[in-house]
């Protein structure tokens, strides 16, 4: 019987799928849902120690602000930290939205606060 050989050089390494995929989300978001997401996370990093999807999408609902995926918030959290405004912790809590099923969202340390 022959053994197969399985070629895995092929594969994409999983940072740079991720990567992929959040350009992705972030080119499809709609433009409005983008710069409000955006002021929303700044106002609380100016107000807030920390911030959370949580915070965000709750004033997001407030204003009736949607998008077509949700996963479009990561990249905004993502521009937040590298324009200075916040930090990534190593601290989760668990999301207060029904879509979510309670998974976890991560905490953010303000810069500006």
């Amino acid at each position: 019987m022959e053994q197969t050989t399985l070629d895995f050089s092929k594969f994409k390494p999983i940072e740079q799928l991720k990567e992929i995929a959040m350009e992705q989300v972030e080119e499809n978001a709609n433009e409005e849902f983008k710069r409000v997401a955006f002021k929303s996370i700044l106002q609380f990093a100016v107000n807030k120690p920390y911030v959370t999807a949580n915070d965000v999408w709750a004033s997001l609902d407030l204003l009736g602000i949607t998008t077509h995926d949700n996963r479009a918030l990561g990249p905004i959290f993502k521009k937040a930290a590298k324009d200075g405004l916040i930090e990534k912790t190593n601290t989760t809590t668990k999301s207060n939205r029904c879509s979510r099923h309670a998974g976890d969202v991560r905490v953010w340390r303000s810069l500006v606060f």
